[in-house]
């Protein structure tokens, strides 16, 4: 009898034993979950087969010999076209701001932008208010353009990172769309256009991107490698979308966050300001 008791008991704690362990495994496998995404980290600045040829990294300050801080500015008063900015964790915050006016006094759009040149009529000419000089601080004809950024995912609101021809002539008037998020599109996708205005050699290339992260919570690697022929569009360094066209002159570049463009949806009025476009550095580089 004293044997069997003995027995029992041996089996009874292998049995507590046991059912400990078990629990424990279930409560390691509830607690550990599904994995979670992650900001890219910035790329090296030194690009194997390419030179660096001009770049901001925003460390606190803007590189006032590369950036002009005037959206457009022949299009509307001096003090309309001014950018809202600060800096965060050395990154560049573009601001839409409440008390920021709007870019026109008929219209509710309102855009903090900086932009590598400037001169009267640059881009659309649907609206002119005065003439202003011509700047050019940084034009490029081919290269690898890179960003490294986080977005804004609220309706009534995009940002972007583009270029525009330089326009000496008329015809140099191609813009290029590297990464135009609207939030309207969802947190997810943006736009990767081609659109050739008055240049005749280019005709619209109009794409949505998918990705498969939030560009809202995240820092991810947006550029473009621009060749004779193509306009090769890459996410977090991966080739994702050609374009088998290519402007054929200089062109501008600008970085922006848009309130009411009129094709963004619209602002919820509960929607809190500031707005914001999160930019960790812009790099240019030129064929070694």
């Amino acid at each position: 009898m004293r044997n069997a008791a003995t027995r029992k008991s041996r089996l009874a704690s292998l049995v507590a034993v046991w059912l400990m362990l078990a629990s424990t495994l279930v409560v390691n496998v509830t607690v550990a979950g599904p994995a979670t995404a992650a900001d890219t980290p910035s790329n090296p600045l030194q690009k194997p087969g390419w030179v660096l040829d001009r770049h901001d990294e925003f460390n606190g300050r803007l590189d006032n010999s590369l950036w002009i801080t005037n959206y457009l500015e022949s299009r509307t008063p001096e003090w309309r076209s001014k950018a809202r900015y600060g800096f965060r964790d050395n990154a560049l915050v573009l601001r839409i701001d409440d008390s920021q006016p709007t870019y026109y006094d008929n219209n509710k759009m309102k855009v903090s932008s900086i932009q590598t040149g400037q001169r009267t009529n640059l881009h659309k000419n649907d609206r002119y208010d005065h003439p202003i000089p011509t700047v050019m601080k940084y034009t490029a004809k081919q290269g690898y353009f890179e960003i490294r950024a986080k977005s804004n995912g609220r309706s009534g609101i995009h940002t972007a990172f583009w270029m525009i021809g330089k326009q000496d002539t008329w015809a140099q008037r191609g813009e290029l769309d590297i990464m135009e998020h609207a939030g309207i599109h969802g947190r997810s996708r943006f736009n990767y256009n081609l659109f050739p205005w008055s240049d005749p050699n280019l005709s619209n290339s109009v794409h949505s991107v998918g990705v498969g992260f939030d560009m809202t919570t995240e820092m991810h690697i947006y550029a473009v490698e621009w060749t004779p022929t193509q306009l090769k569009l890459y996410v977090d360094n991966k080739l994702t979308k050609t374009i088998n066209q290519s402007l054929n002159y200089p062109a501008v570049f600008l970085l922006g966050v848009y309130e009411n463009a009129g094709w963004t949806g619209e602002v919820d009025p509960s929607d809190r300001r500031p707005k914001e476009f999160v930019v960790d550095y812009f790099r240019a580089y030129r064929k070694a």
